[in-house]
């Protein structure tokens, strides 16, 4: 973890000590009319007052931003949750540090549809088998909700502090990350979502920060640092079948491109990578021009359009931008967001 990301989070748990939240989400009350039919959702974490979070929609066909088609009162802090199902979306809100948050379903323009309390510092979340499971990080444990009424069946015990998380045929895969300053882990946990039970333990590097599937189906798990890896893990086994070093560690935000045998995530050095899962190699593609004033927070590769989009958080206290490079790495569009914009969703017909 880089010395920047430290700062600011010893910043950030302060401030959640001292701000105490004592309102409700503050829905938009004129949210924008919107048709989404292809684009991306943003959101954005918010500050320390209320009403400062976003979620944003950026529309392909018309090439625009739309800001703020729903904001919570206290959208999280660090890294909220945010999943498109079924053409609903499901977003978290951390809430207050060491106490409940909560989850949101939405409909695609950003109406509320449901909304109930859950865990503690709910972080993020993965869908199966009818049933939402959600990490929730100070409590080390995955809170498991009936899809339908978001009604709990249970919490499972996992690693320290889990954080990313990914559903994948009968299992649910759980990232690991440590607790800051406290017990530190390097494991993968694996729920199988028939029984709800931990069926196995995947040992990599300290703190997994990233999870994906690659287009052949296999696992991908990103530890971060300079010296951070790429993992490959068989999910029929739970088996470690390859690791890949990396020429500037590793970041976050694993994406793949399922058209090729490429994956794109964001480096330790803060630029966006590109690795080749066949041959392994791996180049800067995206170079972080300013890293003084610009932090890449989040990114996702749109592989339909072929286009790369990055969350810049700028410095957490000010309006981020949501940028969309086109595939020969130009910056085509820079639009203003919200505070720390961090989670992409793609949204295709």
């Amino acid at each position: 973890m880089n010395l920047k990301i430290i700062n600011i989070i010893i910043f950030i748990s302060i401030a959640i000590v001292i701000y105490s939240c004592t309102r409700d989400e503050l829905f938009n009350p004129n949210p924008p009319v919107i048709k989404t039919t292809i684009g991306a959702y943003i959101l954005s974490e918010g500050g320390f007052s209320q009403n400062s979070s976003k979620l944003s929609f950026y529309s392909i066909p018309m090439d625009t931003l739309f800001q703020n088609i729903f904001s919570p009162g206290n959208l999280g802090l660090f890294s909220s949750g945010m999943i498109l199902k079924d053409n609903y979306l499901y977003v978290l809100e951390q809430g207050n540090y060491g106490a409940a948050g909560k989850i949101y379903k939405l409909d695609t323009t950003g109406k509320v549809l449901n909304s109930a309390i859950v865990g503690i510092n709910p972080y993020s979340l993965a869908i199966a088998n009818n049933k939402i499971y959600i990490t929730n990080g100070p409590a080390s444990y995955v809170s498991v909700l009936n899809q339908n009424d978001f009604s709990l069946i249970k919490n499972i015990n996992v690693g320290a502090y889990p954080q990313e998380i990914l559903s994948y045929g009968n299992n649910i895969y759980v990232c690991n990350t440590s607790i800051y300053g406290g017990t530190q882990d390097s494991s993968v946990s694996v729920i199988d979502v028939n029984s709800d039970l931990v069926v196995s333990t995947i040992w990599v590097h300290k703190d997994p920060s990233s999870i994906t599937l690659s287009r052949d189906n296999r696992i991908l798990i990103g530890c971060p640092g300079s010296n951070g890896m790429i993992f490959i893990i068989n999910p029929a086994t739970f088996a470690k079948t390859d690791s890949i070093n990396l020429i500037e560690g590793f970041g976050k935000d694993l994406s793949v491109d399922v058209q090729s045998e490429n994956v794109y995530f964001i480096s330790n050095a803060n630029n966006i990578v590109r690795l080749n899962l066949t041959d392994k190699t791996n180049i800067t593609i995206i170079q972080n021009q300013n890293p003084a004033v610009s932090f890449f927070y989040g990114y996702s590769f749109d592989y339909k359009n072929r286009k790369h989009y990055i969350c810049d958080a700028r410095n957490f206290l000010t309006n981020g931008y949501f940028m969309v490079v086109n595939f020969d790495n130009y910056l085509e569009k820079n639009f203003s967001t919200g505070i720390s914009p961090r989670r992409i969703v793609l949204k295709s017909n």
